[in-house]
């Protein structure tokens, strides 16, 4: 389920960069900067997923 609110979508980051640590990556500036847009409700998950796809060169494959 996607967060909907500016205080669940703040605790999801939370929870990502958190886990994120764990496995050993920070993000850079430019990452950090759509997470922020994220939780101002200025972009969707979606469009977050997908930024982060294309910056690690990823390809996710449609249900053709």
């Amino acid at each position: 389920m996607a967060a909907s609110s500016e205080s669940d979508r703040r605790r999801a980051v939370a929870q990502t960069l958190a886990s994120w640590r764990i496995e050993g990556f920070e993000p850079d500036e430019k990452h950090r900067a759509l997470l922020d847009r994220y939780i101002a409700g200025e972009l969707s998950l979606a469009d977050l997923r997908a930024s982060t796809d294309e910056a690690f060169g990823l390809r996710v494959k449609s249900a053709a």
